[in-house]
């Protein structure tokens, strides 16, 4: 039992170093782990309407937070931010010529991260870790003593 016991500070050290190896990567971009899974999410959707609502719920993160996150991107030139033509109560979302260059970099560093995840691994261990990542996230989802209005938002994967 030992073990389960600090499995998950196990996974809080991973999450941190994880984080950590990014932010260096990206340091030459003057971008942080979070901020590229935004133009990330915004390059994907390229051609629909993307809001701050949705890239909080897509991340998983408070309105306030991803409000911080995408003025930090504007300050640097990275996305535009235009009211919605159809409701100017709603801001629509782009990626400036500028996110546009960097993106294939990023992509390679993000990339070149997640190898060394499973370096020496093999594509059934792979296949196997990612299983297990997702039943450890239901579990902790499905069996939660947080209330389903703080949760909500974890359920939409």
């Amino acid at each position: 039992m030992d073990r389960i016991e600090h499995l998950g500070h196990k996974i809080k050290l991973l999450d941190q170093l994880f984080k950590l190896r990014m932010n260096k990567n990206l340091e030459q971009f003057d971008i942080t782990d979070a901020q590229m899974h935004v133009l990330f999410y915004i390059s994907y959707h390229a051609g629909e309407k993307v809001t701050q609502k949705q890239l909080a719920e897509h991340l998983k993160v408070k309105h306030s937070t991803m409000a911080g996150i995408l003025n930090r991107l504007k300050e640097k030139e990275l996305i535009d931010i235009r009211p919605d033509e159809e409701n100017k109560k709603y801001k629509n979302i782009t990626l400036t010529p500028k996110a546009c260059d960097i993106q294939e970099s990023l992509s390679e560093y993000r990339n070149m991260t997640e190898e060394v995840l499973v370096e020496g691994f093999t594509k059934d261990e792979i296949s196997n870790l990612h299983n297990y990542l997702n039943r450890v996230y239901d579990n902790l989802l499905n069996n939660s003593p947080i209330s389903e209005k703080d949760i909500e938002c974890f359920r939409k994967k």
